[in-house]
């Protein structure tokens, strides 16, 4: 089984299917729930995607409740530890968010990140897929 951290924005896409990848992210947050992949997510991930979500639309509270449920059922929400902290400090260059998400994917065991961000500054740690690049590879397997 593949240990796989999912960033921020693959939670976004699967939530809006009006984002570019919508259905590779619905697909890994499936193999997940299947218990093919075992996902990962961090805390300050599923903070940001609230917000993002609800912003713009209060009336999603609700809605959003169900959906912070599922992600404990069906992904691994891993708390930020000290160690991340210091460990991201000391390895990132351009966005220190994406070295403490590395850093938890290093201390989690994770084989890959996937993260639809381009620029995603994983260098010090697994390899960082995009969600097509991953379903491409899954899927063809």
């Amino acid at each position: 089984m593949r240990y796989v951290f999912i960033d921020t924005n693959v939670l976004m896409d699967a939530l809006d299917a009006s984002r570019p990848m919508h259905s590779e992210a619905v697909k890994i947050l499936t193999l997940a729930k299947q218990g093919v992949i075992k996902g990962m997510i961090s805390a300050q991930s599923v903070v940001d995607v609230s917000f993002i979500y609800t912003k713009r639309h209060k009336e999603r509270a609700e809605e959003l409740k169900s959906l912070i449920k599922k992600y404990d059922h069906d992904l691994t929400i891993l708390d930020t530890k000290r160690h991340d902290i210091i460990l991201a400090a000391s390895h990132y260059y351009d966005d220190y968010e994406d070295a403490v998400q590395t850093a938890m994917a290093i201390d989690n065991y994770c084989d890959l990140i996937i993260s639809r961000d381009t620029n995603f500054d994983g260098s010090f740690g697994p390899p960082v897929v995009s969600p097509d690049e991953f379903c491409r590879e899954y899927f063809e397997e």
